[in-house]
């Protein structure tokens, strides 16, 4: 679900880029390019940029293990703060996924519990199952964002398909964080 910034940010972009039309007499200056308008609201922070870079890691400058732009997307959601720290979580599981070594099959489980309590704390801090449902899939779309992560998102899920693992302990959620 998009929040009600974003909606209205897309609404008017929508209104720049069409115009209006109608006469009226008299000359009038040319639209500006839909790239220039995105531009312009990326470089004001009303819309959101997220890290298209090549990197599979993105920028963390904190070091939370949370790509930047994937914390400030979570932000701008303005999630309850029981959602907002899951979503966080799930979102640092995504982040290490993307990095694992995967000929390390410890590294792989590890990673693979990692998401499953995650994707479980986000349904357990989620209003409904849709919503929970919801916020997993955004947040993988958010932080699976490039060609070279789908290929390694799509590399390690094919690596640990058909393997088991543990259900979530309790509600899944990190302790201390939520």
């Amino acid at each position: 679900m998009l929040n009600k910034t974003t909606r209205l940010l897309g609404l008017v972009a929508l209104g720049v880029l069409t115009g209006c039309g109608g006469g009226g007499g008299g000359t009038s200056a040319p639209a500006e390019p839909a790239a220039t308008v995105v531009a312009k609201l990326q470089t004001s922070g009303a819309m959101l940029t997220l890290d298209r870079t090549a990197t599979l890691a993105g920028t963390d400058a904190n070091g939370d293990g949370v790509r930047d732009d994937v914390t400030s997307w979570i932000t701008a959601q303005a999630y309850t703060a029981g959602v907002g720290t899951a979503a966080n979580q799930l979102a640092k599981a995504y982040q290490s996924v993307l990095t694992v070594s995967l000929t390390d099959d410890a590294a792989l489980r590890a990673a693979r519990l990692a998401s499953s309590d995650a994707v479980e704390c986000v349904m357990q801090k989620a209003d409904t199952v849709e919503a929970g449902y919801k916020i997993v899939a955004d947040l993988r779309r958010v932080t699976i964002n490039t060609t070279a992560r789908v290929d390694a998102y799509l590399a390690y899920a094919e690596k640990v398909n058909d393997t088991v693992a543990r259900a979530p302990q309790d509600d899944g959620c990190t302790k201390g964080a939520v």
